[in-house]
């Protein structure tokens, strides 16, 4: 069934694209296209960049309306129809997983693709008037086109699994991520520009481009400092926001096609080697676009350990169960006991272990000859790391399965308590300032070994291994805590079957 097709599709195109709306909104922009652009010609001096300048300005306003006016019909998609209650009813229609969220995701936003329509004459006049290369022009829609798809199915997948507040917020977030990146993290970490669909408007107008094939040669790097540098080869950054883009829509598919036809109380957004197989995803890009030049070899790896801990914390609170889904699975017997009592760390410590060593076995290829490098304190802060996740995700486990409203965002906010008040001692104990001091707060807040000296852990080298087993043990705890709860469940469950 293709998308057009696609009952979704057909019954959002009816309820959005009547003729007056349509004939209404395309006057609308034809007359704000004239009005701009006479304005840009009248006042400009040089016919050709007042065009370029006019195609900015299109394109840009594509950008907007594709990821506001279509970014909010997405994520209010799966919510309004829970709302209304008639959620239940499409789960059970014949239409496939990925037939409804095809549907959804090229119906609920289809009118913010009718605007940027009626918005790509005024472009085509501004890429002729300004003399832009065809293949540019191209190539720019095509990075608004697939930005925009990917950012509609992050709000859709927000849409299905979470409530209004938390949907609107990752949405933000997003936004925030895609536009504050060029000021920060890729000038600082790593050789990667703009991921902003409106990046396509640059591409257009760089006075260096204007003219120049698609695919000419960019060599030396130096004379193109707009392209990307992926495992030390220059690679263009148009392309390379393609590739992001395409990659991220298909996580974001994956998710919805598992779970848009569930019953919610059993939502997983990934199984737990398609959540491995996302850790190892995100951990390539940073590691292949990761500023080498800029860091000495126990920086790069603090700065690499650490987006791997957040990445794996993160997929630990999504592989989370809550107590439905763990008495499904025991009443059915459908894993290994060891597996039930320790979920999810069986995936995801030795996963966060092997990406951590595979950073350590790359910082060491990398290093220069003289640099200051000790395998051994990388090799701790790896398990450090490593235990702090199997901890607190084996906590936020046991939280989750407590009776309560919101048990998971009731341990959230106990362990971000914890670490406040835990960081406040510190820092009025100076215990920072010493070897000693600093292994005992990495006891508490693992992350501390991040920002670990070699000084620091050379004169204080067995309470950090110490601590590494209070971690352990710590661990263990929320097992057997886990294991209570379980049997507990276990036993309601009997009593209601006696009882039935």
């Amino acid at each position: 069934m293709g998308a057009f097709s696609n009952p979704e599709v057909l019954r959002y195109a009816r309820a959005q694209l009547r003729w007056d709306r349509m004939l209404s909104t395309a006057a609308i922009c034809g007359i704000l296209s004239l009005v701009v652009g006479y304005s840009i010609v009248h006042n400009a001096q040089d016919p050709q960049q007042s065009g370029l300048e006019f195609l900015s300005i299109v394109v840009r306003a594509q950008v907007f309306l594709l990821l506001v006016v279509g970014g909010l019909a997405a994520l209010h998609a799966v919510q309004r129809e829970k709302d209304l209650y008639t959620f239940d009813f499409q789960r059970v229609t014949r239409l496939t997983p990925l037939e409804l969220t095809v549907g959804k995701l090229f119906g609920a936003p289809i009118f913010s693709y009718f605007i940027a329509l009626c918005l790509l004459p005024a472009a085509v006049a501004g890429a002729v008037a300004g003399r832009a290369h065809p293949s540019y022009v191209l190539l720019s829609l095509a990075i608004v086109l697939l930005g925009a798809i990917g950012f509609h199915a992050f709000a859709l997948l927000l849409s299905l699994l979470v409530d209004r507040a938390t949907a609107i917020a990752g949405v933000v977030l997003l936004v925030l991520i895609i536009t504050g990146i060029p000021s920060t993290v890729s000038q600082i970490f790593l050789n990667l520009g703009s991921l902003s669909p409106a990046y396509a408007a640059e591409l257009i107008t760089r006075d260096a481009w204007r003219g120049r094939p698609l695919l000419a040669p960019r060599w030396p790097l130096s004379q193109h400092p707009v392209d990307d540098v992926l495992f030390g080869l220059p690679v263009d950054h148009a392309f390379v926001l393609l590739a992001l883009y395409a990659t991220f829509t298909g996580w974001c598919l994956l998710a919805l096609v598992r779970n848009i036809k569930r019953d919610p109380a059993v939502y997983e957004i990934f199984t737990p080697w398609q959540a491995l197989g996302f850790a190892v995803y995100v951990n390539l890009i940073v590691v292949g676009f990761f500023r080498w030049s800029g860091f000495g070899p126990l920086d790069a790896q603090e700065v690499l350990l650490g987006v791997n801990a957040g990445v794996f914390l993160t997929l630990g609170v999504i592989l989370l169960r809550n107590r439905d889904h763990v008495r499904r699975l025991r009443e059915h017997h459908a894993e290994p006991p060891w597996v039930a009592l320790s979920w999810p760390t069986p995936y995801l410590v030795p996963g966060a272990l092997l990406i951590g060593l595979a950073t350590v076995a790359i910082v060491e290829a990398v290093r220069g000859p003289d640099a200051a490098w000790d395998p051994w304190l990388a090799v701790v802060r790896v398990a450090v790391i490593s235990a702090w996740i199997l901890r607190d995700t084996l906590y936020l486990q046991w939280m989750n399965l407590r009776r309560g409203q919101r048990p998971l965002l009731v341990g959230l906010l106990y362990l971000a308590v914890f670490y406040t008040c835990a960081g406040i001692i510190f820092v009025s104990f100076r215990l920072f300032s010493t070897p000693a001091g600093t292994a005992y707060a990495g006891i508490f807040a693992p992350a501390t070994v991040l920002a670990l000296s070699h000084a620091f852990w050379v004169d204080a080298r067995l309470v950090w291994i110490a601590g590494l087993g209070i971690q352990l043990l710590a661990a263990g705890g929320f097992v057997l805590l886990q294991r209570r709860v379980q049997s507990d469940l276990s036993a309601h469950a009997a009593v209601d079957a006696r009882k039935a």
